[in-house]
């Protein structure tokens, strides 16, 4: 593993910026809706039709979600603290969105759109590299 001490795009905070901590801004608050037990992501959830079947799903995650954290204390610490895991976590799913946006921004060469899809295809592609580039700060964070 590389230097952790290495720079990143992001200043360090001097001293006197760090304490008292700062208050978050709105920007980093979660958004409204946003769920942490929310297990199955969006882009998988959209194949399932049946709103029931849609329900279930939901429930399912928030169940898994809670019996992972009340059996989380017995597993043995992985040796990183919990800030890097979840940002190792966000950049996973970062790539992941990345992944799905391309396939979306693919649609322009391998299916008739639309000039309205074709156009929501382009943005798309110009996210998904918008999307890279934040897993990109977060990996060379992390390294």
């Amino acid at each position: 593993m590389e230097d952790q001490n290495q720079s990143i795009s992001e200043p360090a905070p001097q001293p006197s910026q760090t304490w008292p901590a700062p208050s978050p801004s709105p920007q980093s608050q979660p958004p409204a809706g946003w769920d942490e037990s929310a297990g199955f992501r969006e882009t998988f959830l959209r194949h399932v039709t049946d709103a029931e079947d849609d329900r279930t799903l939901r429930h399912l995650a928030r169940m898994l979600h809670e019996s992972t954290l009340e059996l989380a204390h017995f597993e043995p610490p992985s040796g990183e603290s919990a800030t890097r895991e979840e940002l190792r976590a966000a950049a996973a799913d970062l790539r992941h969105l990345q992944g799905f946006l391309a396939a979306v921004a693919r649609s322009r060469v391998e299916s008739e759109l639309s000039p309205a899809d074709a156009e929501l295809a382009e943005l798309a592609d110009r996210q998904a590299q918008a999307v890279a580039g934040l897993a990109a700060v977060l990996e060379q964070a992390l390294d």
